[in-house]
């Protein structure tokens, strides 16, 4: 008569022996943290508020984990490990009780870790971009990604085409199109440049 599997030591676990008197489930959790009790769930509050730095209240409350690649701080949602993060600051004016359903999130303080409440409001597209404009983080003249010219070209460019050089001539120079100098002595691009 063949012996009956023997089964999991731990209390309560009837799976069937893998080994080190563990079942499968046991013996790898044993592996990964040096225990088989299994780790309490957290809740998102939890997990949100342990990785914040709360300084006082008209602080900055600085995120201390993952941030994307804008520089916002992000977490999975509650029961995800992967897939889709939530951004930090929008999960605290959530906790705060405010509604952003369909809404930005506005940093007043200008600490895209920051995820105070205080310093926290929900806006629309057209806040979110005056906000943008009136803290200049738009990707304006040599900043933008796609800009073949720098401010102090442009400013040569102006002084030069003022002193009668043609458009052609300053184009090939600079490696631009024509139009590109045009709309630069024009002032209809690189209006922020004196």
């Amino acid at each position: 008569m063949a012996a009956a599997p023997r089964s999991c030591s731990v209390a309560g676990c009837s799976g069937r022996h893998k080994g080190r008197g563990l079942c499968d489930l046991h013996l790898q959790r044993l592996k990964r943290t040096g225990t088989t009790n299994a780790r309490p769930k957290q809740t998102l509050a939890d997990r949100f508020w342990a990785k914040v730095r709360k300084g006082g209240p008209e602080e900055c409350w600085e995120w201390t984990a993952v941030v994307n690649e804008h520089g916002y701080g992000v977490i999975h949602p509650e029961g995800r490990r992967s897939g889709p993060t939530l951004k930090a600051h929008r999960v605290s004016l959530m906790f705060a009780g405010v509604d952003i359903e369909g809404r930005y999130v506005l940093h007043s303080c200008d600490n895209r870790r920051c995820v105070n409440p205080a310093h926290l409001s929900p806006g629309d597209h057209e806040e979110n971009v005056a906000d943008m404009v009136t803290r200049q983080r738009q990707a304006r003249g040599s900043r933008n990604g796609e800009a073949k010219l720098t401010e102090r070209q442009v400013a040569e460019i102006r002084a030069r085409a003022a002193q009668g050089e043609l458009q052609r001539v300053l184009a090939a120079e600079y490696s631009v199109s024509r139009p590109t100098i045009s709309r630069v002595v024009s002032r209809e691009g690189w209006r922020h440049v004196a």
